[in-house]
């Protein structure tokens, strides 16, 4: 039985493929993008090729972060413990936590460059009082992130310590 469900992690391999052919995507629309830019030169050389490039990079940094998430998505529920020791450090996650943790700085950088994005497209008009939402929501996805981040604390397997005599777990360094 158990054998059976550990093979079910095999099953988040389609899933961290999916994400990766999704990066591909993004980055063939990011470069397109800033193809365009380049053509914006001649036609109109102001805010056209600021926003061109600063969308285009949106999908570049997305592209960049799917291919992170895919290959934490791999290395947390795929391969085995013992194969994660030769891999660098930001490719570990080692539980969910970790996992929406990334998601959320995902969805914050996002949201910024987005904004960043909205305010070069209108910087010849004056904004109006809805265009703070945005940087509103911004500031309270940080301050959700922070909060959970700091009540879902809990010790990495390496900072949980035995004491051989007793065996009682002790946590912390």
């Amino acid at each position: 039985m158990i054998a059976v469900l550990l093979s079910l992690r095999y099953v988040m391999a389609l899933a961290s493929v999916g994400v990766i052919a999704a990066s591909f995507l993004m980055f063939w629309e990011g470069l397109l993008t800033i193809w365009d830019a380049f053509a914006y030169i001649r036609t109109d050389p102001d805010q056209a090729v600021v926003t061109a490039v600063l969308q285009g990079t949106d999908k570049l940094l997305f592209g960049i972060v799917l291919v992170i998430f895919g290959c934490a998505i791999t290395v947390g529920f795929v391969i085995s413990p013992s194969s994660r020791k030769q891999l660098p450090e930001w490719m570990v996650i080692e539980d969910i936590a970790e996992l929406k943790n990334l998601f959320f700085q995902m969805i914050i950088l996002y949201l910024v460059v987005h904004f960043v994005t909205l305010v070069a497209e209108t910087a010849d008009a004056m904004p109006q009082w809805n265009a703070l939402v945005l940087p509103v929501a911004i500031v309270l996805l940080a301050a959700a992130m922070k909060i959970i981040a700091s009540v879902s604390s809990h010790p990495r397997p390496a900072e949980i310590k035995t004491d051989a005599a007793s065996g009682d777990v002790k946590s912390g360094a």
